[in-house]
This record gives C-alpha cells, sequence and structure tokens, in this order.
C-alpha cells in the first residue's frame, strides 16, 4: 500500500502542477481583465489537502478498514468546512474580485473531488486484492 500511496501522490502532484499552469496559462491570456495575484494559492492549497487526504487513507486502511468510507466521508465534511472557511477569508481579508476567484476556486474544487473519488476507489481496490 506504501508503494500505491507513493503514486498516488506522485500522479497527484503531477495533475495539480498541470491544472495550475494551465489554469493559470487560461486566466492570464484568455481573461487577463481578471487574472488575480492570490491565484497561485488555489492550487496549492488543494495539493496540499489532497495529499493529506492520500495520507490520512493510506494510514488507516488496514487498522480501519470497516471505518474506511466513514472516515473519506468525514474527511470530504472537513474539506467543504475548509473551502468555504478560505472562501470567506479571502473575501473579508483580501476584499479583491470574489466572484472571478469563486468561479476559479468552485472550478478546482469540482476537479479536486473527482481526482479525491478516483483515488479513494483505487485504494478500495487495493484492499479487495489483498483480501
Amino acid at each position: 500500500m506504501e508503494k500505491l500511496s507513493r503514486q498516488l501522490m506522485s500522479l497527484f502532484a503531477l495533475v495539480m502542477l498541470l491544472l495550475g499552469w494551465t489554469g493559470w496559462g487560461i486566466l492570464r491570456n484568455l481573461y487577463p481583465d481578471e487574472a488575480f495575484a492570490w491565484y497561485p494559492y488555489i492550487p496549492c492549497v488543494f495539493f496540499l489537502v489532497g495529499i493529506s487526504t492520500i495520507i490520512i487513507l493510506a494510514k488507516n486502511y488496514k487498522k480501519e478498514a470497516k471505518k474506511l468510507v466513514n472516515i473519506y466521508m468525514v474527511l470530504k465534511l472537513v474539506k467543504l468546512v475548509m473551502a468555504m472557511i478560505y472562501l470567506l477569508a479571502f473575501y473579508f481579508i483580501v476584499r479583491d474580485d470574489i466572484r472571478v476567484f469563486g468561479i476559479v476556486f468552485a472550478a478546482y474544487y469540482g476537479i479536486y473531488i473527482g481526482l479525491e473519488t478516483g483515488i479513494f476507489y483505487l485504494i478500495e481496490k487495493q484492499i479487495k486484492k489483498e483480501a
């Protein structure tokens, strides 16, 4: 499982890096008036949350195999709350254009949920293979 978690972390890092640069290129070249300086923080936040999710799921898959779905759902709730706090903090502290920030953040959140579901699927597949 350790090998799988390292592979998942590497793949996740690569995808987030590509998404970050692609998103910045699209925003910068197609919508230059909408580009904002805080953009790099969005992929960084999702990267850190994603890596921590992989680590938590990988560490708990043997000890708490029956509770893995519950752990996954709690992690999803925590991430949703953290995302809302991040958006509110941006709005109240930075006071920049929240509309563009919100749209970009929502796009990343949607992509991230898809990636996270794939990661959970691969971990569950590994659990069934080892059982």
